[in-house]
């Protein structure tokens, strides 16, 4: 069992087998097709059906995004810091302001919770590179590192990673 709770968001994109396995939290980015259909891109349990979400987009319809609800963010980090200390490894900065938001209320929470550690790391990445950045940090929490060796390699390590997709 590793010694503090690792927190990603759900443009890391793992299975739910790989959620459950490392008992990791992922908090929800949202979506909206043409300001009709809304839902969050990840709830715990329940598949998603990309099938759907491609046949829209090839009806042409326009897609936003939105951050995680940062009131439920607060909520989990909260209920997280009684207990545990957090490694939060969030998408992006350069796609979302996901990580920016998140890190703001780590900062207000570090305040209040000064006998935990709240750590946060910009992966730099998205789908699969950030999920399988998530990934590594699982396995290294699982060898019994700490939760700074594991900010740590993730900080110099994301910066070897490569991400090379392709969009219809």
């Amino acid at each position: 069992n590793r010694s503090f709770e690792i927190v990603t968001d759900s443009c890391c994109n793992l299975t739910e087998e790989t959620i459950d396995r490392y008992e990791l939290h992922v908090l929800p980015l949202s979506f909206m097709a043409d300001a009709t259909h809304g839902d969050r891109s990840y709830l715990k349990g329940r598949k998603t059906d990309l099938s759907q979400f491609y046949a829209m987009m090839r009806e042409g319809k326009v897609f936003r995004t939105s951050l995680p609800n940062l009131a439920d963010t607060e909520t989990l980090f909260r209920s997280l810091l009684v207990k545990q200390d957090i490694l939060y490894l969030g998408f992006s900065s350069g796609l979302s302001g996901t990580y920016e938001a998140t890190e703001l209320l780590a900062k207000q929470l570090r305040e209040e919770y000064p006998q935990r550690k709240l750590l946060t790391v910009d992966t730099l990445a998205a789908s699969g590179g950030q999920g399988l950045l998530v990934w590594h940090a699982c396995q290294r929490a699982e060898q019994g590192e700490g939760i700074e060796e594991v900010r740590d390699w993730t900080e110099v390590n994301k910066l070897h990673l490569a991400h090379w997709f392709t969009v219809d």
